[in-house]
């Protein structure tokens, strides 16, 4: 047996305690060794590089962020009367184009002095360069000459733009759309034009269903609301300027009003004025005597019998009006028959044509105020000659319905025909209006 034998034998099992300085350093160099060797399932060199990678390449993005936030808005704040979208330039000899939400002053944005960016454009790299002349956060219109889509809202200016072309034009101060005005009462009938002259073809819109391609048009609005009237203007068979402008049409009243006592005694009695007028807010009555009324229903008594004519003017507050005048109001024999011009039918269901003062007072059934009627005969007939209704009784009118519906609201044309008991025959013609509540 070896000596080498002898002691392995001697100190196997045996238990040697190293010097805690010696293992400490043996231990640090094991853990360097470690983190320098590649081993996915631990942290090692090879993370630590990709997490500065990472944290760098943040910390860029982070300031280019910061950077595109400082650039001017200018969709803030802005309130325009007419939006106009150029969507692309008619002719480019200073720059390119930018959208701008401003109403009537479109701008356009020159391109950087060539020579002045020079010495700055050659401290770039080739691809860095193109890039900065392509990318731009206010959407200015591509080198290529076809724009995006552009949203209203995406319009912005730009500080260095003082001057705004389209086709050769200085547009600033002027305006797409032309009108002869924003507002009226229905019927309305307006003008539309232009202030541009040089593209190809155009096409109006107005709101209603209906449009045009006349470069100037006239255009009635014949229902009262709000209408979206849009302009677009076409070049080389594409679209290149839009715009749009609200046009508000207002409700017409209309004047309605009867007299009562139906044949009243001159000077005796005193003459009240039921009025059936619709859409109105303020009124004005003249009494044929030269005495006037501003209230809804005034009463009034004639110093003396003759011929007045009676006229009342309705007014709203948007300035429209309608006038309504009963020629030789209190005149005639004492055999007459007359009828009212408008009345609202009961919405509770037909009453049968049966009327009464309560009924009278609500304008609820069409009937005649008369005296001295013998024959009768009433037809009434929609405005498409559809007979909806026929009395031969003095005392029933037109409740409003028709095969146990109410009618529809309209103008009505009623014939009537007759004799009197002094043998007098009578025949009138004339329309009236069914209103709802």
């Amino acid at each position: 047996m070896s000596v080498r034998e002898l002691f392995r034998r001697k100190l196997d099992g045996a238990e040697i305690i190293p010097d805690p300085v010696v293992s400490a350093k043996l231990m640090r160099t094991l853990a360097r060794r470690e983190f320098v060797r590649f081993n996915p399932a631990r942290f090692n060199v090879y993370y630590l590089g990709g997490l500065l990678v990472a944290a760098i390449t943040s910390g860029i993005m982070l300031f280019s962020e910061k950077e595109n936030s400082l650039q001017p808005d200018s969709q803030s704040g802005l309130e325009t009367k007419e939006n106009i979208i150029i969507v692309e330039p008619f002719e480019l000899p200073e720059g390119k184009a930018v959208l701008k939400d401003s109403g009537d002053k479109p701008d356009v944005v020159k391109e950087p002095d060539i020579k002045k960016n020079k010495s700055q454009k050659n401290t770039k790299t080739g691809n860095e360069a193109e890039s900065k002349s392509v990318q731009s956060d206010r959407n200015p219109i591509n080198p290529s000459g076809i724009n995006e889509t552009f949203s209203k809202k995406a319009l912005v200016s730009d500080p260095s733009a003082n001057t705004g072309k389209l086709m050769g034009r200085n547009l600033i101060g002027e305006t797409l759309i032309e009108t002869s005005a924003l507002s009226g009462c229905v019927p309305l009938k307006l003008h539309f034009s232009t202030s541009i002259s040089s593209f190809d073809s155009c096409y109006w819109t107005f709101g209603d269903g209906g449009f045009s391609n006349k470069k100037s048009t006239d255009w009635i609005f014949d229902l009262e609301g709000e209408y979206n009237v849009g302009l677009k203007l076409y070049s080389g068979g594409e679209l290149k300027a839009s715009s749009s402008k609200v046009i508000i049409v207002h409700p017409r009243p209309q004047a309605r009003f009867e007299i009562t006592p139906e044949k009243p005694v001159l000077p005796d009695d005193e003459i009240r004025f039921l009025n059936y007028s619709a859409n109105g807010m303020k009124y004005k009555w003249s009494f044929g005597d030269g005495t006037y009324s501003d209230l809804f229903e005034p009463m009034h008594r004639y110093a003396r019998y003759s011929n007045y004519n009676v006229k009342l003017v309705v007014s709203s507050d948007f300035g429209c009006s309608d006038s309504l005048i009963v020629m030789n109001a209190f005149s005639g024999s004492e055999y007459f028959i007359s009828f009212p011009n408008a009345f609202i039918p009961n919405p509770d269901g037909p009453s049968g044509g049966f009327y009464s003062s309560k009924s009278d007072e609500s304008g609820q059934v069409f009937h005649p105020a008369s005296s001295g009627v013998t024959d009768y005969q009433l037809r009434i007939f929609s405005k498409l000659g559809i007979l909806v209704f026929e009395s031969s009784d003095v005392n029933i009118g037109w409740d409003g319905y028709f095969k146990g519906q109410m009618a529809n609201p309209g103008v009505y044309i009623w014939k009537v025909r007759g004799n009197f008991r002094n043998g007098e025959s009578f025949v009138k013609m004339g329309d009236v209006t069914l209103l709802r509540h």
